[in-house]
């Protein structure tokens, strides 16, 4: 009985870590007006005209590691944007951690966690052709979430 009992908790937990929110208002691509991992200015207007999965991270996150390259796969077939926003962490760090990452890696200074009240991650929105989200989610996510939400 105790197992059966931890079992669910257990399966409560998982399930409350992955959950689709509100997603925010406005432009978020136009607030991605940040500097990439290698210091280069990034152009938000490049993302203008087809969608683009944008997932917030740090380097501490085994759940971010794991579903960066699930958004780039999906990213590139479904012929979107794959964005990933460093939140905490080191630079350095990211750049070996993020090698598996095909897309662009932006490094926030603290604006956009507060923008978006980010207290978790992984945190990972769609954007639709215009800049602004569809969708939001919390957690590691699947491919066919993604895929899903782009669709």
């Amino acid at each position: 009985m105790p197992r059966l009992c931890l079992a669910a908790i257990a399966l409560v937990a998982l399930l409350g870590c992955k959950q689709e929110l509100e997603p925010p208002a406005g432009d978020v691509a136009a607030a991605l007006a940040l500097d990439t991992l290698d210091g280069t200015p990034f152009d938000p207007a490049s993302l203008r005209g087809k969608p683009a999965i944008v997932m917030f991270w740090r380097t501490g996150c085994q759940y971010c590691l794991h579903e960066m390259p699930v958004v780039a796969k999906v990213a590139r077939a479904k012929g979107a944007s794959a964005i990933a926003v460093m939140v905490s962490g080191n630079a350095e760090r990211a750049k070996t951690l993020a090698t598996s990452f095909d897309g662009t890696i932006l490094v926030d200074d603290g604006t956009l966690r507060a923008r978006y009240a980010i207290k978790k991650v992984p945190y990972t929105l769609i954007l639709r052709r215009d800049g602004t989200a569809s969708h939001a989610f919390l957690g590691e996510q699947t491919e066919s979430t993604l895929a899903d939400a782009l669709d």
